[in-house]
């Protein structure tokens, strides 16, 4: 599975996280020129880095504006398929991988065809042995979900590969007959919410999806997300609440609404506490359009919350 898989990696002004993700995957055994890295239009020299540390070892697109999570990694993905890749990694840029991640990825993808979609295991980047996340299985009848193992150390007991039915875009091995049967990510959702929209419509077309947990990665939890506090509590209110409003079928309709304003009653009683009640209104915006407006263009690309 190596020789025909590409990496993709989007960045926008983390340069360091962005060297060290590369030199891990390298260390982990990836191949010269298949790793892509969609730079979006970075202003802290970037390219330049990269371009100076890996030479032609990477091969580097140069987006000339933000194309978002979605739109960057779009670029990869279609290059990727380009190139006769059979499987496609994403990855956030803040991340690491360990030295067996690839042959871990390898080992579960020939062991277990039946599956098109493998996510890692995730483990906090400042909490080594601390889980960060191992895919999502849904609560029967609705479309909220939890997550497995999540805060806690290392499972011990988990199977090569284990049934989950969301994996997250942090870290998303896909096999290219998904692609090639549902399409790329949504772009209208720019980022936040796009691995659940794309998990969602290739389980509607059959495929599945497992956590593969002896592939170990580390995440450094939103780092970029953090500078733009306002815009990430809107994309992530918007986006996930769109995913209840397009997906919802009957009586979920009435039974998502109702959740997801308890949700966001908990949460903005938590920004109060907090004293950060400037997240409130775009954390209300979001609710908003995500629920009345699913199928109008995101506002920051129209500047409402300004990247």
């Amino acid at each position: 599975m190596i020789q025909s898989l590409y990496c993709v990696i989007v960045n926008w002004n983390l340069k360091q996280d962005t060297l060290a993700l590369i030199q891990s995957l390298f260390d982990s055994g990836i191949l010269p020129g298949r790793a892509i890295v969609i730079d979006n239009a970075s202003t802290d020299g970037s390219v330049e880095a990269l371009e100076a540390h890996f030479k032609s070892y990477v091969q580097i697109i140069k987006s000339a504006r933000n194309l978002g999570f979605t739109g960057g990694n779009n670029l990869g993905i279609e290059y990727a398929l380009s190139k006769g890749a059979e499987w496609v990694l994403l990855l956030n840029n803040d991340t690491t991988v360990s030295p067996d991640f690839l042959e871990e990825l390898e080992k579960v993808g020939n062991n277990h065809p039946e599956f098109a979609i493998f996510g890692p295991l995730i483990f906090y980047h400042d909490k080594p042995d601390r889980v960060w996340y191992l895919g999502d299985r849904l609560i029967p009848w609705t479309l909220a979900t939890y997550s497995l193992y999540r805060e806690q150390l290392e499972p011990r007991s988990c199977p090569e590969a284990l049934p989950v039915d969301f994996i997250t875009g942090c870290g998303m091995l896909v096999n290219r007959k998904v692609f090639e049967a549902v399409g790329l990510l949504d772009t209208s959702l720019f980022m936040y919410g796009e691995d659940a929209d794309f998990c969602w419509r290739a389980r509607q077309s059959g495929f599945k999806l497992a956590a593969a947990p002896r592939a170990r990665m580390w995440h450094k939890v939103s780092t970029s997300a953090s500078r733009e506090k306002e815009v990430h509590r809107y994309l992530r209110s918007r986006n996930q609440n769109r995913f209840y409003r397009v997906y919802s079928r009957g009586p979920q309709i009435p039974l998502m609404f109702a959740f997801s304003l308890l949700q966001l009653i908990r949460r903005i009683g938590s920004d109060l506490i907090q004293f950060q009640p400037h997240l409130a209104r775009p954390l209300v915006n979001g609710w908003k359009d995500g629920w009345l407006y699913p199928h109008h263009p995101v506002r920051v690309s129209y500047g409402t919350y300004d990247l």
